[in-house]
């Protein structure tokens, strides 16, 4: 094997190894054990959807949380805030309720998805 082809190899496992620590160490980009709970149809303009989140203890973590109808269709959408908890205990999930507005009777609500404030979706 070349020297120049030996560099190239080391410089690649090298700038690999690189890439593999940098997604192994970084911080994990959305909240752990987030899951739905329940939800209430209130009438054709409102449902209240409740899941729980494990709240961070020094990010904000924004929440999308929507109603859909019979459809699958999304009637409804808000993001919700869930500030960071300094006392947070990871053994124990923060419990949210929020009222979602509707252009027609939903089927059910839940949370889309939930990410840190700091790293907001694209």
């Amino acid at each position: 094997m070349s020297r120049p082809a030996i560099i190239a190899t080391v410089v690649g496992l090298a700038a690999a190894s690189g890439v593999a620590a940098w997604y192994g160490l970084a911080p994990n980009p959305t909240p752990d054990g987030t899951k739905d709970v329940g939800y209430e149809i209130v009438d054709s303009t409102l449902t209240r959807a409740t899941f729980s989140v494990q709240p961070d203890d020094s990010r904000d973590i924004v929440c999308a949380v929507r109603a859909v109808n019979a459809h699958d269709a999304v009637v409804g959408f808000t993001e919700i805030d869930i500030p960071a908890d300094p006392a947070a205990d990871s053994s124990t999930p923060q419990v949210v309720t929020t009222d979602i507005a509707t252009t027609q009777l939903a089927a059910s609500g839940h949370h889309e998805s939930c990410w840190y404030a700091d790293d907001p979706q694209i």
